[in-house]
C-alpha cells in the first residue's frame, strides 16, 4: 500500500507556524534562507519528483506562487519563488508550508493510498474488535508499517502488507486487518 504522494503529514507538522487546511496538503516546508536573492532551503515532504520543479505553481504561505528556479547543490532542493526577490522576502518565509489543493493529486491504482488518506482511521481487527487508530505510517525499506495508537495500552506497529491489511474503507472511516500470532500482545 504504497503512498507515493504527499509524504506523510504527521511528521511535517510539528512546530507549524500556520494551520494545515485540510483541503490542501503539505509537499514541503522552508526551512531557511539561501544567499542573497530571495532563495530557500526546503525539506522535501513528498515522494513526487515534478511537485518542486521549475514552473509548478504550489501555495506558499497561503498564496499561490510559481517555482522560478530550483538547485540542489547538497541534496536538497534551493528554490526560488516568483516574487521572492530579496533575503528579507524569503526570511518571511522560514517555517511556511509549501503546498497543493488536494484536488491536484492523481488517482491511485486500486488498493493504493495516500498516507493523509489513512491517518485517522479505526483499525479493527476481522472479528469486529477495535484496536484503535492508525497515526503514522512509517516508510521502511521493505513495506511500510503503521503505528497504531491504542488506548489504555501501548501503541502497536501492524505491518502494511497483504497478509495483515485485510481491508481498507475510507468513506467509513475504517481498516479492518487480520492480526499475526502475539501481534497485538503488548
Amino acid at each position: 500500500m504504497p503512498a507515493p504522494d504527499p509524504a506523510p503529514n504527521f511528521s511535517s507538522n510539528k512546530n507549524e507556524t500556520e494551520p494545515q487546511v485540510r483541503e490542501r496538503i503539505t509537499v514541503g516546508r522552508i526551512n531557511a534562507t539561501w544567499g542573497l536573492k530571495g532563495h530557500v532551503k526546503v525539506t522535501a515532504l513528498t515522494s513526487n519528483d515534478t511537485r518542486l520543479i521549475q514552473g509548478a505553481k504550489l501555495i506558499v504561505a497561503g498564496e499561490r506562487r510559481e517555482i522560478m528556479d530550483v538547485i540542489t547543490p547538497q541534496g536538497y532542493p534551493i528554490i526560488h519563488f516568483a516574487g521572492i526577490n530579496d533575503r528579507s522576502a524569503a526570511e518571511k518565509l522560514r517555517g511556511k508550508l509549501i503546498q497543493i489543493e488536494a484536488d491536484e493529486l492523481p488517482e491511485l491504482p486500486q488498493g493504493e493510498y495516500y498516507v493523509d488518506d489513512l491517518c485517522g482511521l479505526s483499525v479493527l481487527t476481522t472479528d469486529g474488535v477495535t484496536i484503535g487508530i492508525l497515526k503514522e505510517v512509517l516508510t521502511t525499506g521493505a513495506n511500510d508499517v503503521y503505528l497504531i495508537k491504542r488506548p489504555n495500552k501501548k501503541d502497536t506497529l501492524i505491518p502494511a502488507i497483504a497478509d495483515v491489511i485485510s481491508a481498507v474503507d475510507l468513506e467509513t472511516g475504517q481498516m479492518t486487518i487480520n492480526p499475526l500470532p502475539g501481534m497485538l500482545e503488548n
